[in-house]
């Protein structure tokens, strides 16, 4: 499967997960908005298609279930972009493609950045009284 992005914005240092395009769908399935987000400029036809085909996918839940607000993940496209979905009382339909290799950082800012401590044990237990 090709990947949808700008080759130039991959490094070998991965980053946190990033929007690449976020898509307002009317009631008709007509765009109202899209928006694509640094570095994936070039892929405009691309990410489109991806978004149309999330509408299938929100019609499928929709006649299978009961669908509430939040739709949640709809595809993984390959192991980098995802597509979420929200469906408001309106059936206005929000589409978020996430790219899950997100921005990545320069050196410099890694070294801005505290590294992370994660959670203690202690952290997770309640306080006592």
């Amino acid at each position: 499967m090709k990947t949808f992005f700008n080759s130039s914005a991959l490094e070998t240092s991965m980053g946190s997960p990033s929007i690449a395009c976020i898509g307002i769908i009317g009631k008709l399935d007509n765009p109202l908005h899209i928006s694509i987000f640094p570095p994936h400029e070039d892929s405009r036809l691309e990410l489109s298609l991806l978004l149309n085909s999330c509408l299938d996918l929100v019609e499928i839940r929709r006649k299978h279930t009961s669908v509430d607000q939040d739709l949640g993940l709809l595809h993984a496209f390959d192991e980098r972009f995802a597509a979420y979905g929200w469906l408001t009382n309106t059936d206005v339909k929000f589409l978020i493609i996430v790219d899950m290799g997100g921005n990545v950082t320069s050196t410099v800012d890694k070294k801005k950045m505290a590294p992370f401590v994660g959670l203690r044990d202690s952290d997770l237990k309640p306080a006592s009284h």
